[in-house]
């Protein structure tokens, strides 16, 4: 296998995301603005109507009344952008306390800053004769070697033994009818920061040695906690 190259750029573990206010307008300017645009035009019409045709007070009511749908609709839509707000403010909270906590994102590099494990999942949607996984470094050596035992469908967890502070690179392959097929890696890493945008989807986990990854991109929590 070529040596693998690119970590810096694969593993990125700065995040320039500056931390933007959860608030948002809340409309009311909006609604007086309607309300003020509605009288003077109103007005407007009645003090420019012809006094030898003047118009019929049904169809002032049915001016009001088209008004009042059109407020109904302005206050529906400030009430609905409150309660997004709301949203975003409570997932930002529940992100902000996996700070500490393991997670697994869909990742193959890793870089270790101190000598430790490399671990992680496989999520399989077909049956396979059996799981192979194999533990490179930077330089493409391969250090190791495992084959899982098969259990169906479902999440499979591995672990490699303890390396080296480095750059790894992990492939996995399930085996059907004895031909390997590609498998996407989960990796393990611990949540070191998180950077909240203006909206849900702006939420950055930094995981140590993966990098910057979308909260709605965390696969799920890895097993065994907090390390």
């Amino acid at each position: 296998m070529s040596a693998i190259s690119g970590f810096a750029n694969n593993v990125n573990t700065t995040n320039d995301s500056t931390i933007a206010k959860n608030g948002t307008d809340n409309g009311t300017t909006g609604a007086e603005g309607l309300s003020t645009m509605f009288l003077e035009l109103l007005v407007a019409q009645i003090s420019h109507q012809n006094p030898l045709d003047p118009m019929e007070g049904t169809q002032y009511v049915s001016q009001l009344a088209e008004f009042a749908n059109v407020e109904s609709l302005q206050s529906l839509k400030i009430d609905s952008g409150k309660n997004l707000a709301l949203q975003s403010s409570q997932q930002a909270l529940q992100a902000t306390a996996l700070i500490g906590t393991q997670v697994d994102v869909a990742a193959e590099t890793i870089v270790l800053e101190q000598a430790g494990q490399v671990k992680g999942a496989l999520n399989l949607g077909v049956e396979a004769d059996s799981i192979e996984l194999r533990l490179y470094n930077a330089e493409g050596k391969l250090m190791q070697q495992q084959t899982l035992p098969y259990s169906g469908i479902g999440t499979l967890r591995f672990a490699f033994d303890e390396q080296a502070a480095g750059g790894y690179y992990v492939q996995a392959d399930a085996y059907i009818n004895g031909q390997p097929n590609p498998l996407t890696t989960l990796l393990s890493g611990e949540v070191e920061r998180v950077s909240v945008g203006s909206n849900k989807d702006d939420i950055i986990l930094q995981v140590n040695g993966l990098g910057n990854h979308a909260l709605l991109d965390t696969n799920q929590l890895a097993f065994g906690g907090n390390s």
